[in-house]
């Protein structure tokens, strides 16, 4: 088995209500970022991990690139998890949002700020 490394900042979000939610704002990303944990819980809807330079404007924003992402089963009260299969590398200057289309879904997420 391979150890996984748990970056230093973390952020756990509960979409409740479903909204877009930043999580790196992309002043803060001065010399790239590396998201070494990721999980993502999308209850019975669909929650997505964008990067870009601007927030997307909700779950189905095509103008933002998608970087993780997850769609439960349809069946409410029903739950899936996804968990990262690698870490990823996010360019400087680039921010993290968080967006969800129901209020239940919710992102579990660690990362390491490069220097």
């Amino acid at each position: 088995m391979s150890v996984v490394k748990v970056g230093k900042f973390f952020r756990n979000v509960t979409m409740n209500p479903a909204r877009v939610v930043k999580i790196v704002d992309p002043a803060e990303n001065t010399h790239g970022l590396v998201i070494q944990t990721g999980l993502i819980s999308p209850s019975n809807g669909a929650l997505g991990l964008y990067s870009g330079t601007s927030a997307p404007t909700g779950i189905g924003d095509e103008s933002k690139p998608i970087i993780f992402a997850g769609n439960g089963n349809t069946a409410a009260g029903s739950g899936s998890e996804l968990l990262m299969p690698n870490p990823l590398f996010v360019s400087a200057g680039q921010g993290l949002w968080v967006a969800a289309n129901v209020p239940a879904a919710a992102v579990a997420l660690t990362w390491d700020l490069l220097d």
